[in-house]
């Protein structure tokens, strides 16, 4: 009996013992913080480029570019949003009779943007995109070289230095 009392009363103390000086310990990081540079956030930044973008846009032309350079004009409408996390949700609409590309546009995806090569690429596409019923120019695995000039935002597609397809968009918001 006198070993399981003496062990009933051991066993307490040493638990107290042990746990007692780490119950009073600080608790501290397990790991440094990662040494990293500000972002950069003047004009001409992937933050600048990103906050122009961020709102709503709304379609004012959609021009295409046959091989010899030509332009024509696509009758067309759409909608653009892009938001602050890089997320880009197109609604638009080709209604050019004289084009077999006749479809409605309704993708969301990611935009990421290239602020010093001035481009954007979409990713994570998802929607009704038919790249058979999309004219090749405006295919959504091209690469975007996008310019700002007030409120509006040029995007082309291009081939080289050749330009594919222009889209002429207004900020609505």
């Amino acid at each position: 009996m006198r070993r399981s009392g003496l062990f009933a009363v051991a066993l307490p103390v040493a638990c107290l013992l042990v746990v007692g000086p780490l119950a009073g310990c600080a608790a501290q990081p397990s790991r440094r913080p990662l040494q990293t540079s500000p972002i950069a956030t003047g004009a001409g930044t992937t933050e600048s480029v990103r906050k122009q973008l961020e709102g709503t846009w709304s379609l004012v032309s959609f021009t295409v570019f046959d091989a010899a350079g030509a332009s024509r004009l696509v009758e067309a409408s759409g909608s653009l949003r892009y938001d602050a996390f890089g997320n880009l949700d197109l609604t638009g609409k080709l209604a050019d009779p004289a084009s077999p590309h006749t479809s409605a546009l309704l993708f969301k995806g990611r935009a990421v943007v290239d602020a010093p090569g001035q481009r954007i690429v979409l990713t994570d596409i998802e929607g009704n995109v038919d790249p058979a019923a999309l004219p090749p120019q405006m295919a959504p695995d091209k690469v975007r070289h996008y310019a700002f000039e007030n409120d509006r935002l040029s995007l082309e597609t291009r081939d080289g230095a050749r330009v594919l397809a222009r889209t002429v968009w207004t900020k609505v918001r």
